[in-house]
């Protein structure tokens, strides 16, 4: 054998195989969890990988064309021999991946792969994120990996016995006539634009906006009912504490969820009586916390969709 195996890689496998997961579709969820890494720690290329007897099978990535590529001198086939993280910063003078796949043809110069651990200690594959120069994470980066590397696998242990893959993927469809509205303030680019695709996926009318100031004018502008708002707390211009103080003198009636990766705000806020959603969290977090907040909503005015 070209490459390291666990000492319970004939069970390991078998635990592999029970998934169900090896060759199935791309999904929006597990999508989603990639390019949060990618974003969370500034890289270009993120995957979600499972590994097989012979090749490295990608369920999802980010900066990415391969669908799979051979076990032989991958970097998973070392991080699954760990449970922590594996950090590989110079590949090229590593002996064990400067002929990888990925360093010769992708030209990555940068791998830090969290492995993905069964409830009985397999480990099935990684979260990995990848980049093209040298690259640096920091704690807290590297905590964000691990949390989404435990999701990856909640949400598998999830499917396994407890429910069918289609039903997870329909769980949190909307069935208010008509739509709820929602206004969404990020100042994060790209963390707004998925929030926003995650929300208009299961049909919510959604109204984005970059700051508090610009939350405040689409606010004033919309005629109709403002169901919820999710907003960051810390943002320039108008922070989502004010927002909320202002929006609440006009649309008293108005909800707020509050997202924040800020430990030292949290007391504060659930003290308040806030809805809160702390950094990093799953898009799949976000709906159901956006459908808990709205059926309260409607329980406690006697309507239903």
């Amino acid at each position: 054998m070209k490459w390291p195996l666990p000492e319970n890689e004939g069970s390991r496998l078998e635990r592999l195989r029970s998934f169900r997961i090896l060759g199935t579709s791309r999904e929006q969820e597990f999508d989603d969890i990639a390019h949060l890494a990618a974003l969370m720690c500034d890289t270009p290329v993120a995957v979600i990988a499972f590994i097989d007897e012979q090749s490295v099978w990608f369920k999802a990535k980010i900066g990415l064309e391969l669908n799979e590529i051979p076990r032989g001198g991958s970097f998973c086939a070392h991080a699954i021999l760990q449970s922590d993280v594996l950090i590989v910063p110079d590949p090229i003078s590593d002996k064990r991946f400067m002929n990888s796949f990925l360093v010769e043809q992708v030209g990555i110069r940068f791998y830090a792969g969290m492995p993905l651990i069964t409830a009985d200690t397999h480990i099935l594959g990684t979260l990995a994120v990848m980049d093209r120069v040298p690259h640096f994470l920091t704690a807290e980066q590297l905590d964000a990996l691990q949390i989404f590397a435990r999701r990856i696998m909640n949400e598998l242990e999830l499917r396994r016995t407890q429910e069918a893959p289609s039903r997870e993927r329909t769980r949190h469809a909307p069935t208010r006539q008509p739509p709820a509205t929602i206004l969404l303030v990020e100042d994060n680019n790209n963390l707004r634009n998925l929030l926003q695709r995650t929300l208009e996926g299961v049909g919510f009318s959604v109204f984005p906006a970059a700051d508090g100031a610009e939350a405040l004018r689409l606010c004033q502008q919309h005629d109709g009912i403002l169901d919820l708002v999710v907003t960051d707390i810390v943002m320039p211009k108008l922070d989502g504490l004010e927002l909320s103080e202002q929006i609440s003198a006009d649309r008293p009636e108005t909800k707020f969820l509050f997202i924040t990766g800020f430990e030292d705000r949290l007391p504060e806020l659930r003290d308040y009586g806030a809805n809160v959603l702390e950094k990093p969290f799953l898009p799949s977090e976000l709906l159901r916390k956006v459908e808990d907040i709205l059926d309260q909503r409607e329980a406690a005015t006697g309507t239903e969709g």
